[in-house]
């Protein structure tokens, strides 16, 4: 791993803060999965809809055990992130109605460079960006399957896409392509045009600016002549975007709320009733990354409050396939906080956003993919919908999955349930795939560190001086074959599995992240093991050749 983003760094932390709370989630989640098939008095128990009350399923299908809590927030959206991994139309129309049988009600979408912007900003649109008629595809799609449909356009922060580029670098807070000036009038121009043409090609309801993770602020000319604290401009910024927004569209507006957690109450008055914070953390005990006082601050001044935990995208940037034990836990624990701050702070929980990343930041590389990420989504969209984690729910999340009746989904003893791979919704033979892969990645790290750390026989010691037994490098190359076969056999498989959901670039980005490094490293193996078997004789010791000599 390279140099780790902040918030890469601030999801870590969660990982440490939250270790015994996930033990004792996991626990839970054990018992439940010895219980009995349909459980009585679920755990996390919210009422459950009245049964004079019509269901609404969005597809046809089996019946599912559990309804949507009536204490349950009324808006529960999913987050699909576009800026990496961005799927083919087909495959997010069906997620689409995937996520809305398990209790979505709707979309985040963030675009990021995959909306085809125009005019000025034709720039900002990767080369691949989705066409207008596919964001229109789109739409009708969460339309379709009963899902209101919201905007994020990120409005200080994460703004790499634009910042990047030599026509937008003016707007640079300090050296930084993350974050824009907010003194600077480009700023808001650039992104109140942005969230016009989002507008114009589909109007929303609501809209979120983000606006997270400035951690550059006041560092240019231009801020420091204005001689007002850091989140003083923060503030006026995002109130000068929220104000415009508003006016011009007749929309609510959502903020991330990480940089508001420090603001004096007075700042946060100047926002009250132009914007709606969403408060994110994504360890399982988010009372410590997010504490109640915090949240009784929300309370006091702002109408509505969204929580967000997350199904994927919050374990790593590196990572492979989303914990859902974990984003279960997390989810259950924004639940019970949302619950409990509803009684005491009188906090006004308007709904949910299960975010799912799929890069840390625009230079990232992808982490967790969408398809094989469905399993995570079901798991946690029911989670947040019910208010409990029970058999009852896993089973129904076993019914939309399109399981077999031998494969049992138990996040305690699978947490990523890789057991999914065996079922038939679209992104299963992906997580087979990655299954397989993980497997002969481990299986190769295992080798490396055996001949490299405990060893005795192809150390870079015995590689400088050609020095080994023969026997022993023999031993070596019997793995490196099967392991050659085997990434040969994955590197087809990529081609044929990962095309199904994902553009070209897409695939291309997946497999030099990473099957080229198992490749450099099994070539680098063999090249190795030949060079030593060449010798047939050995000279006597001390060895020449030498870095340097011992005294």
């Amino acid at each position: 791993m390279l140099i780790m983003t902040a918030k890469c760094r601030r999801r870590r932390l969660g990982l440490v803060m939250g270790a015994l709370t996930v033990a004792g989630v996991v626990a839970v989640l054990w018992l439940v999965s010895n219980a009995s098939p349909i459980l009585k008095n679920p755990i996390f128990l919210v009422t459950p809809r009245q049964s004079h009350l019509p269901r609404v399923y969005h597809t046809p299908g089996v019946e599912l055990h559990t309804e949507v809590g009536t204490e349950m927030p009324s808006d529960r959206l999913w987050h699909l992130d576009l800026k990496g991994g961005a799927p083919r139309i087909k495959v997010i129309e069906g997620i689409m109605m995937l996520a809305a049988r398990a209790g979505a009600t709707g979309v985040l979408l963030e675009w990021e460079d995959m909306f085809p912007f125009s005019g000025a900003l034709a720039n900002l649109s990767a080369r691949n960006a989705y066409t207008h008629e596919e964001v229109k595809h789109i739409a009708t799609a969460a339309k379709t399957a009963g899902l209101t449909m919201v905007h994020l356009m990120q409005s200080l922060g994460h703004l790499e896409y634009a910042l990047k580029l030599p026509q937008w670098v003016m707007l640079r807070e300090g050296e930084s392509p993350a974050e824009a000036c907010p003194s600077h009038p480009g700023t808001a121009r650039l992104v109140i045009e942005a969230v016009n043409q989002l507008m114009e090609a589909v109007p929303t309801s609501i809209i979120h600016i983000g606006a997270d993770e400035v951690f550059t602020l006041a560092q240019c000319k231009r801020c420091q002549a204005r001689e007002q604290a850091p989140l003083r401009l923060y503030v006026d910024h995002v109130a000068h975007v929220a104000q415009h927004v508003k006016s011009r569209w007749g929309v609510r507006v959502l903020v991330w709320d990480d940089m508001l957690r420090h603001a004096p109450s007075y700042l946060l008055h100047s926002l009250a009733g132009l914007v709606e914070p969403t408060v994110w953390a994504y360890g399982p005990d988010v009372s410590r990354m997010v504490p109640p006082y915090i949240l009784r601050t929300y309370s006091a001044v702002f109408p509505r409050v969204w929580l967000a935990p997350a199904f994927k995208g919050a374990t790593g940037p590196l990572a492979i396939m989303p914990d859902a034990a974990r984003h279960a836990a997390n989810t259950l624990a924004w639940v019970q906080v949302g619950q409990r701050m509803k009684h005491y702070a009188n906090l006004n929980v308007a709904g949910i956003v299960i975010t799912g990343w799929s890069r840390y930041d625009h230079f990232a590389v992808l982490c967790e993919l969408l398809p094989p990420s469905t399993p995570s989504l079901v798991v946690t969209l029911l989670t947040a919908s019910r208010g409990f984690m029970t058999p009852a729910t896993l089973h129904d999340a076993h019914t939309l999955l399109d399981c077999p009746p031998h494969v049992m989904l138990d996040p305690a003893r699978d947490p990523h349930l890789w057991a999914a791979r065996d079922c038939a919704f679209p992104g299963a033979n992906m997580v087979s795939f990655l299954h397989r892969y993980v497997r002969l990645r481990d299986d190769v790290k295992t080798l490396q560190r055996e001949a490299e750390e405990r060893g005795g026989w192809l150390t870079a010691y015995n590689i400088r001086h050609n020095f080994s037994s023969p026997n022993r490098v023999r031993e070596y190359m019997t793995n490196l074959r099967s392991f050659i076969s085997a990434l040969k056999d994955l590197h087809g498989e990529a081609e044929a599995v990962l095309t199904q959901y994902h553009n070209t670039a897409t695939v291309e980005e997946w497999t030099e992240q990473h099957l080229l490094p198992l490749n450099l490293t099994l070539s680098k193996f063999t090249s190795v093991s030949a060079t030593l078997l060449s010798h047939k004789t050995w000279p006597r010791r001390p060895l020449e050749g030498r870095p340097s000599s011992a005294t």
